[in-house]
Formats: structure tokens, C-alpha cells, sequence
């Protein structure tokens, strides 16, 4: 099995075509002609991802988001990129065509939460696909109870939220990675609440002016299922080498 193999099968179930323009995806650093020896997938294609994936014999890793997104000037000793290739290693990334693809990051993050989609939240292709979700809950939710089932469905040490509004949450509209710019298409699809990561000061403002409840769950809270997700779609198609997601790749940051 060749690293194009790979490739092929991600471009079936989530087409590098659909990506936004500005992205950088498919096969960044290696040979396409490669045989693989393991696949390593993760969120952050760090060293330590690197170095495991040397430590487990794997020569392909798949992130979701890319080693390479601005143009490098320069390759060094010690960057990612270097370490790629001083190992062997092939890297594909799969970033917003995975956040829109049917079953990719979003539908992961909405299984975790045990949400529902009734539509997409913004929509980017003709055909649908589109950025994040809009869900309509089975049983209302207070903003502090909201935020709660967040942080216990994800797993995560702690969240931010929307304190001092006092709303019955029944339509949210949930977003993976940073999707703050999204809050006024939610508003716009009759939600009282948005979950997302990296959400910037102003519009926590622009929330509270409009009395809309936003969770921040962090870019790497509603992220990392990628790696998983990603490890068991390549699992059950590539039986013949090991897949696994990197135990390494973890949140950047502490909280105290």
C-alpha cells in the first residue's frame, strides 16, 4: 500500500477540492509513491507527534491542520517540516474539506455533545457542505447547564461562557475549531446559542449586547476528535498497517 493509496481515499470521502481557497491541504511534505509502514493522525503535527510516529514505525502522518500553511522561507533544524523529511515521513492534511464533509470533524463534535443536525450553519457549496451545524434539542438548557454539558461531553478541564443571560437554550447552533464569525448566521437561524472555540473579545460583546449565549469550548476542545475520527475511517479500510491516533498530540496549554 502506497501513500497515494491513502490519498485516493480521502479525496472519496472528503474531496480536497472542497476546501477553502485559502487553504493548504493533501500531500504536503513526502513520496507519493511510498510504501507506508504505519499512518499516524492528529490535530497538531508537532515534534513530539513526529517523534512518535518514529517511535511506532509509522512514515505517514495526517493532521488536520497543516504543516504548512504560509509560505516557508526557510527550512531549519528542528522545524516540523525538517523532521519530516530527516525521517521519511509523508504528510497529508485534510483541513476544511474535513470540517465540512459528511461524517468528518463537525459530525464528530456533534456526536460527542449527542446533538442532532437539522441544517447547516453556513453554507459554502451548491451541493450543501457547508461549516458547522444548527440543532434543535430535544430538552432545554440554562447557559451555565449548557456550558457544563460541554465541558463534560468533551472532556475538558474547563470552558468559557455567556454568564448574566437568561435565556431557555432549545435551538444551538455548534461549530468545531474557530468559528466565532458564525454568531450572526445563528441568530439569523432562530438559535439562542453558539459552541465554538477561539472566540474573540469583541464578539463576546456583540453576544451580550444581543443577549445570545456563546460557549467557547476552545479550537483544540472541539477539534481534537479529528485525529480519532480520522484514525477510524483509515482503520477499517486499511487493514493491512496499523493506525492510530498520536497520544502526543495534546492541548498546547495549561489552565490554572
Amino acid at each position: 500500500m502506497k501513500v497515494k493509496d491513502v490519498l485516493d481515499y480521502i479525496n472519496t470521502i472528503s474531496p480536497l477540492s472542497t476546501a477553502e481557497k485559502y487553504d493548504n491541504v493533501g500531500l504536503l511534505v513526502g513520496d507519493p509513491n511510498a510504501m507506508i509502514t504505519g499512518i499516524c493522525t492528529c490535530l497538531d503535527m508537532t515534534n513530539a507527534v513526529i517523534n512518535e510516529a518514529v517511535e511506532k514505525n509509522a512514515n505517514l502522518i495526517i493532521s488536520h491542520h497543516p504543516v504548512i500553511f504560509d509560505p516557508l522561507k526557510s527550512v531549519s533544524v528542528g522545524t516540523p517540516v525538517y523532521e519530516l523529511v530527516k525521517n521519511g515521513i509523508s504528510a497529508i492534511c485534510v483541513h476544511t474539506n474535513f470540517d465540512m464533509s459528511e461524517g468528518g470533524v463537525n459530525d464528530a463534535l456533534l456526536e460527542l455533545l449527542g446533538f442532532e443536525s437539522s441544517e447547516v450553519l453556513e453554507e459554502v457549496h451548491a451541493n450543501g457542505l457547508g461549516f458547522g451545524a444548527v440543532c434543535d434539542l430535544a430538552f432545554s438548557f440554562t447557559p451555565k447547564a449548557l456550558a457544563e454539558h460541554c465541558k463534560n461531553a468533551l472532556m475538558l478541564d474547563s470552558v468559557k461562557y455567556s454568564a448574566g443571560i437568561k435565556t431557555e437554550i432549545r435551538r444551538v447552533a455548534v461549530c468545531s475549531g474557530s468559528g466565532g464569525s458564525f454568531m450572526d448566521s445563528a441568530i439569523e437561524k432562530g438559535c439562542q446559542a453558539l459552541i465554538t472555540g477561539d472566540i474573540k473579545h469583541n464578539i463576546w460583546i456583540d453576544a451580550r449586547n444581543a443577549d445570545f449565549v456563546l460557549v467557547d469550548a476552545g479550537h483544540y476542545g472541539t477539534e481534537k476528535c479529528a485525529a480519532h475520527r480520522l484514525a477510524a475511517l483509515l482503520s477499517r479500510k486499511f487493514l493491512e498497517v496499523s493506525v492510530f491516533a498520536a497520544d502526543s498530540d495534546t492541548e498546547p496549554c495549561s489552565y490554572v
